[in-house]
């Protein structure tokens, strides 16, 4: 007969692994790319050395002196992991349902692994384009009210949020469109934020809402590299380290297109001093936009494979991958080899004193076991990465 014991059995021995695999190669192709390091873990932070330049190749006599990497700087941060979890929960009467037919059972557990794996998947690709903080909520343009003070936000988000919880908004560019501000009313069935401030006008159609003040929860993600001082360093201080950053900066909203993309890294090339992108992400209208101009200049579009078997197409000879998650009116140009995520070990399960994983709830008939993962994102070479901001978000509205 099947238990308990049985299902905790198969979670350690049989599905592990699985789930493993399935979050780590096919959430993202990016996250697929990049290493999985545990050697700089020490302690609850990981050790990182974030540097700007490359070692020194020069010409010189036979009797001279070798050539020195005097361009290269060296910054070393403390990272502090983040707890990464993933809850997978059945209830008794499921349990017992399922307890006398085998394959009742594996398809229960499969069916549950794959809606863990899912939550996973969508839990880590928002934090994957995120800045480090937790996203509460997005909106466009067209949800604000004539006082800029009234917001209708997605369904998904409304949850979120709380009376008199105090929020920063930003647009895809990473800029403030308000300082910190609080909700004064929250309507659920209407979808609406009331701010104890208006939003002041920007060149945007969508905006993304943050806590005012960061927990330290959230895995550092790509926009944290374009961040005023990312992992803590004052780029002011160590100018070399700075990504490059492309605002587009005309008054009205534009598509990004071929022209716009290419111009975009031909500036990008030029900061990093040769063509160091081995991948391009984006946002699915971003990359629709761009296809349809490659598509009318009748240019060549050739697709191509991505790590973890995802699909897109190669622009410039770099492969382009659109990801829903990617901020509207933004595109990345990134070298995925300075990215690592550092890990104090893979996912696994969170063990009861006892050893064992399934553990029922507080008066309720239901278990659940909880995967975890102690790791974050950074980046050692911020100077090769690129962003291209402030286009329409948008695009087929443009």
């Amino acid at each position: 007969m099947i238990t308990v014991a049985t299902a905790e059995n198969a979670l350690k021995n049989i599905y592990l692994d699985t789930v493993i695999g399935d979050i780590n190669t096919k959430t993202n192709p990016f996250l697929t790319m990049i290493e999985k390091n545990v050697k700089t873990v020490s302690g609850k932070d990981a050790k990182v050395s974030i540097r700007s330049g490359s070692s020194a190749v020069g010409v010189g006599t036979e009797s001279g002196d070798l050539p020195t990497s005097t361009n290269e700087k060296q910054v070393d941060v403390a990272v502090p992991l983040k707890n990464l979890y993933g809850t997978f929960q059945i209830t008794d009467k499921a349990l017992k349902t399922a307890a006398l037919d085998p394959n009742a059972f594996a398809s229960l557990l499969s069916g549950e692994m794959q809606n863990l794996v899912s939550a996973a998947q969508n839990n880590l690709t928002t934090m994957l384009y995120g800045n480090g903080k937790k996203l509460l909520g997005i909106f466009d343009s067209t949800n604000l009210n004539t006082g800029r003070d009234v917001i209708t936000i997605n369904s998904r988000y409304i949850d979120n949020f709380t009376t008199g919880a105090a929020i920063t908004i930003y647009n895809g560019a990473g800029s403030k469109v308000s300082g910190t501000t609080t909700t004064v009313t929250v309507n659920v069935p209407a979808r609406t934020l009331t701010l104890s401030t208006a939003i002041a006008s920007h060149k945007a159609d969508r905006y993304y809402i943050y806590p005012a003040t960061d927990d330290g929860t959230v895995m550092n993600g790509i926009d944290s590299v374009f961040e005023i001082a990312p992992y803590g360093i004052d780029l002011g201080v160590n100018p070399d380290l700075s990504p490059y950053k492309f605002v587009e900066g005309g008054t009205a909203l534009k598509v990004m297109d071929e022209d716009a993309v290419l111009d975009f890294m031909e500036k990008y090339e030029e900061h990093c001093q040769g063509s160091a992108a081995d991948i391009i992400l984006t946002h699915p209208t971003v990359k629709k936009a761009i296809f349809e101009s490659l598509r009318d200049t009748r240019a060549n579009i050739a697709s191509t494979e991505l790590a973890g078997g995802f699909s897109g197409f190669t622009f410039n000879g770099i492969p382009l991958y659109s990801d829903i998650k990617c901020k509207g009116g933004t595109l990345y140009a990134l070298n995925s080899k300075s990215f690592a995520m550092h890990q104090l070990c893979d996912w696994s399960w969170l063990a009861n004193e006892d050893g064992s994983i399934l553990k029922q709830q507080s008066g309720k008939p239901t278990y659940s076991a909880t995967l975890v993962k102690y790791a974050d994102l950074v980046c050692s070479k911020p100077f090769l990465q690129g962003r291209c901001a402030n286009y329409a978000a948008n695009q087929w509205k443009a």
